[in-house]
């Protein structure tokens, strides 16, 4: 699947930005181009189908090459990042791929370390240089046939609420998130966004596929910072700003003016209603509140259209073949108004846990995956989160 839309976003947008980091450009064309001659590389040191390539690296451009990559010859994504070293433990992986500094010795693993601090960091456009010897002037090995069951990426949760897991998602999956949010069109790709999350989490690592098929430049921070976010927001006069309750919380206390902006879109916790009131009053556009777990890979959120009163005290209603279901603690369907736990179902829900995370009863028996949250849907089928379930 990724292959295919690297190669179409290739031919649709071209010299278009598909990362910027910093003054580094990546575009369309040298992400399909340069994914090929490292797919080439990570077939040539033996890695195979169904392999895990591990990415202990920067958010940045080689992160998101090496992805489309490992995806090319079918071979499974986990990003770990620089500073969550330890996630290695829950995985097996045939090729770590990293930069200096970064590991420990790992006696027994393919390391690939790359000179990423070789090039000229604010060169523009990309330096190949960067990706050192895993790039192979060849043609990648061909392509498979179609399989949705295939393992694509490895996300993880963010330990807010215990030791982070390792999940698994799939073509099937990351079909189901590109059909959710780009459905069929081809998009003009003028929505820039900068990403608020590491690219090894659920935001990023599960919907690739719809930035390559609109077409959207992602800016990407290697350490996200307010003054950071501010400065590229308003260079790049990027109208969508999206982040979590507390990187919302820090843009507001910034005090500055986003004249660009359109829409505000809160994620990854529960936002309490005076940030919301405070961030639409301030900047003067809608704010959403969104909703997911890592495990349903897609969850609701608010629209721009609705009520302002919705965004302060719900999370929205469910659309788009994403189902909800309030439950207690023996499986029991709830009523409206009842607190219990909160249960999403979709295609996007994850294949399951991978390394020493194997349980599955997070899985109810009619395909529905238990959250941990509690909460209550009201009579206008809004969800309202109200904890975590004890």
């Amino acid at each position: 699947m990724l292959r295919l839309l690297a190669g179409a976003a290739a031919r649709t947008f071209g010299a278009r930005a598909a990362v910027v980091t910093g003054a580094t450009t990546l575009t369309f064309a040298d992400l399909d181009r340069l994914s090929d001659q490292v797919a080439a590389g990570l077939a040539h040191r033996g890695a195979r189908v169904g392999d895990v390539v591990a990415l202990a690296l920067p958010d940045g451009p080689e992160f998101v090459i090496c992805y489309v990559a490992a995806a090319k010859i079918g071979a499974v994504t986990a990003g770990i990042g620089t500073d969550r070293v330890e996630l290695l433990t829950l995985l097996d992986p045939a090729i770590v791929i990293t930069v200096p500094r970064v590991l420990p010795p790992l006696a027994g693993l393919d390391v690939v370390t790359l000179p990423a601090e070789r090039g000229e960091r604010g060169r523009d456009p990309y330096d190949p240089a960067r990706l050192g010897g895993l790039c192979r002037a060849e043609p990648p090995p061909p392509p498979f046939p179609p399989d949705p069951g295939r393992p694509v990426v490895i996300t993880f949760t963010s330990g807010r609420t215990g030791p982070p897991k390792a999940v698994l998602f799939g073509n099937r999956q990351l079909e189901a998130i590109r059909a959710h949010g780009a459905g069929d069109r081809w998009a003009t790709g003028q929505d820039a966004r900068l990403v608020p999350h590491p690219l090894g989490r659920l935001g990023f690592a599960t919907r690739l596929p719809i930035f390559l098929q609109t077409g959207r430049t992602c800016h990407v921070l290697p350490a996200w910072s307010e003054d950071a976010a501010m400065r590229v927001l308003r260079e790049h006069r990027i109208g969508v700003l999206q982040g979590s309750p507390v990187q919302l919380s820090h843009i507001l206390a910034c005090g500055g003016d986003l004249p660009d902006l359109t829409l505000i879109l809160s994620s990854g916790a529960p936002a309490p209603p005076e940030l919301i009131r405070q961030l639409r009053d301030r900047y003067g556009v809608p704010v959403c509140n969104r909703y997911i777990c890592t495990e349903a890979g897609l969850g609701l959120g608010t629209r721009p259209d609705d009520p302002p009163e919705d965004a302060e005290v719900s999370v929205g209603r469910p659309r788009g073949g994403v189902d909800v279901s309030i439950r207690d603690e023996d499986g029991r369907l709830l009523p409206h108004d009842a607190h219990g736990e909160v249960l999403l179902r979709s295609d996007a829900v994850m294949s399951g846990y991978v390394g020493n995370r194997t349980e599955q009863t997070v899985f109810a028996k009619d395909g529905f995956v238990r959250t941990g949250d509690r909460g209550y849907i009201d009579r206008t089928g809004r969800l309202h989160l109200v904890g975590r379930v004890s």
